[in-house]
């Protein structure tokens, strides 16, 4: 049956959102308020990225209401603020301090709320009404939308949260930028909508002195999964990259073998590179010496060490400091200029300096006393010549190492990992890493320190937020805590623990959990939110069948509602997608490609064979947990033992 105010509230929404479409009329006439063509243009285009912020309306402007025992009148909570022709406020916006106690209130604290409304919408239409009284009765009227979100089917992009998001999540969303903070969470708890949110509340909150956010994920598969939420948030001034490709003018187009992707994530190479550079950019003080007006003119050698070593002690071989030298000895130049010639020095500044500049003379000299060097041709060079990379790793690197590290100048493409090399170079060579007011690191616990040294140099006053699950981490460099992640970071985080495993229901965390004490035994186990699921699937069956067996499975979940995935061992991906019966349209992801999504229903192959390597385990952890409804494990050898004890 309907809920009686379900009328009366959709009366209101009504209202909110004609009010919301004179608003948005407002804003689209304000290029035509001004006669200036400059003034035109640009109020058009901050018009243009205003009426952004109010698309996100239509997927539901309204989602709450607040009684509070302190105001006459309701408080309805929604996507965005909204107020009468009056200026009245209608609907606060979720990220506002009024917006608070729809978040945090409980019958023990209530924040002086009486009723909390929750309402289910579809674009512009109420659906339903859920009541929760917080005077001690404990009483709900209506049906539990949070489950009903949590068993919603996936889509291809993940959604906003901002409807259901739950008190220990909104505490870490509402933190203040500093100190960094650190958030540990299992499968399915929430840690990547946090840090999305997160990001959209700081700016709220701060944005005159943060500006813009950076938010870092683990590859481009996962960040095209979650470029949608922050868009609908209304947020613009957010920078969504994937950690490869967080360095501009760099291409990925190869792959480095798993033992050198771990030598090049070794903090070690920070060292390295900073003896190439200080070898290529070594200094050769040099005279510097014109004839002007008939007179010999100079900068003497020892004063262009002095002013060489200033240079570079305050600013190091970047160009900033390159160019402050050349200025320095200009400056110095001058003085001679006027010094020797007095009242014949008719010369300002700037002619001087074009005189020298003339037929490259300048330029020639400062190239023989402080070599320009191209960071990117700098890292090329360490890693395709023998005798560079002997130089700078000398003491550092042995020779095995070194050899690693090495390929052919033939065909030369730039790596994932070769990524935090140049941008290490470039830190040293060239110019600092645009900075932003604050940075989010998803999935954090597979970086290797020369990522994390990328991420930090991105970072002012080491504005951080790192979310990831330490049981999860199976990048190349393998992190055992957060104390090994955290080293490599500025400030002094503070950790954080999600515990709730909202997406991930019990039946199937059941199966997974028996990993968690042999891969992170220090991770406390999500605790399920959710129960009622089908138990997993699990059919073991000959090698010959053991693809044939997947596909079939897949097939038949193919006809159900919602996303899907194959979820296998690298080496078996080019079986499966030579399969003359394989459908495009079924992904088939190694674990690592899976990590951070999420699906419906999820077919995973041969757990053994996962479970092989230094990760292999926390890979199976991985896979096991990405659905929401339905867990099919097709598999041919004998289960891992862990897993195999959780199987009858």
């Amino acid at each position: 049956m309907a809920h009686p105010d379900l009328p009366a509230e959709q009366a209101y929404v009504d209202h909110a959102y004609d009010c919301l479409d004179r608003m948005r009329a407002v804003v689209e006439r304000a290029a035509d308020a001004t006669d200036s063509e400059v003034a035109a243009l640009a109020l058009e285009a901050w018009a243009v990225r205003r009426l952004k912020t109010f698309e996100d309306a239509e997927r539901g402007l309204c989602f709450g209401r607040l009684d509070l025992d302190t105001t006459p009148v309701p408080l309805y909570v929604g996507r965005r603020w909204v107020h009468d022709d009056d200026n009245e406020l209608l609907v606060v916006n979720w990220q506002a301090p009024a917006a608070r106690p729809f978040y945090v209130a409980t019958p023990a604290d209530p924040h002086n709320v009486t009723l909390r409304r929750r309402f289910r919408t579809e674009g512009r239409r109420l659906l339903d009404l859920s009541d929760e009284t917080l005077d001690g009765s404990g009483s709900i009227a209506g049906g539990d939308f949070l489950l009903d979100e949590l068993e919603r089917s996936r889509e291809p992009h993940m959604r906003d949260i901002v409807a259901t998001i739950q008190s220990d999540q909104y505490r870490l969303i509402t933190r203040d930028p500093e100190p960094p903070l650190v958030v540990q969470g299992g499968p399915g708890t929430g840690k990547t909508a946090v840090g999305l949110h997160r990001a959209s509340y700081l700016l709220y909150s701060h944005r005159d002195r943060l500006r813009r956010v950076l938010v870092v994920g683990p590859n481009p598969t996962f960040m095209e999964y979650v470029s949608h939420v922050l868009p609908t948030l209304g947020e613009e001034n957010v920078e969504q990259r994937a950690v490869g490709e967080l360095v501009d003018g760099v291409e990925v187009s190869v792959t480095d073998p798993p033992a050198v992707e771990r030598l090049k994530g070794d903090g070690r190479l920070a060292a390295v590179i900073a003896n190439a550079a200080a070898a290529r950019a070594a200094a050769h003080p040099e005279e510097l010496v014109a004839r002007m007006e008939g007179e010999y003119l100079r900068v003497r050698e020892r004063e262009v060490a002095e002013l060489l070593a200033e240079a570079r002690r305050e600013l190091g071989l970047t160009t900033r400091a390159r160019e402050r030298f050349r200025m320095n000895v200009l400056r110095r130049f001058y003085e001679d200029y006027g010094a020797r010639l007095g009242g014949l020095a008719w010369r300002d500044f700037g002619e001087v300096e074009r005189a020298l500049n003339a037929k490259g003379f300048l330029g020639r000299w400062l190239d023989r006393v402080w070599p320009a060097v191209s960071p990117d041709a700098l890292v090329r060079t360490l890693l395709t010549s023998r005798p560079a990379l002997e130089a700078a790793a000398a003491g550092i690197l042995d020779d095995a190492e070194q050899r690693s590290l090495r390929r052919s100048r033939a065909g030369f493409g730039w790596s994932e990992h070769d990524v935090p090399l140049v941008d290490e170079a470039r830190a040293v060579l060239a110019e600092p890493a645009r900075t932003f007011g604050h940075v989010i690191v998803d999935e954090a616990q597979d970086l290797t320190p020369m990522q994390l040294r990328m991420v930090a140099r991105r970072a002012a006053r080491a504005s951080v937020t790192i979310l990831g699950d330490i049981a999860q981490a199976t990048g190349p460099v393998v992190h055992d805590g957060w104390n090994d992640v955290l080293r490599h970071l500025p400030g002094e985080p503070e950790i954080e623990e999600l515990r709730h495993a909202y997406r991930v229901p019990a039946e199937i965390m059941e199966l997974a959990l028996p990993l968690l004490d042999r891969i992170a035994p220090g991770v406390e186990a999500p605790l399920a939110f959710r129960t009622g699921a089908t138990a997993p699937h699990v059919e073991r069956v000959p090698e010959s069948e053991l693809l044939t067996t997947a596909l079939y499975r897949a097939l038949g979940l193919a006809r159900e509602e919602g996303l899907l995935a194959v979820i296998l061992p690298e080496q078996l991906v080019p079986d499966l997608t030579a399969h003359s019966a394989y459908d495009d349209g079924i992904p088939l992801l190694s674990p690592r490609r899976a990590k951070g999504l999420e699906f419906d229903h999820v077919v995973v192959v041969e757990p053994a064979l996962i479970a092989e390597g230094e990760t292999g385990l926390r890979e199976l952890y991985v896979a096991l947990t990405r659905p929401t409804r339905t867990l099919v494990v097709v598999h041919s050898r004998p289960l891992p033992e862990p897993l195999g004890a959780a199987v009858p």
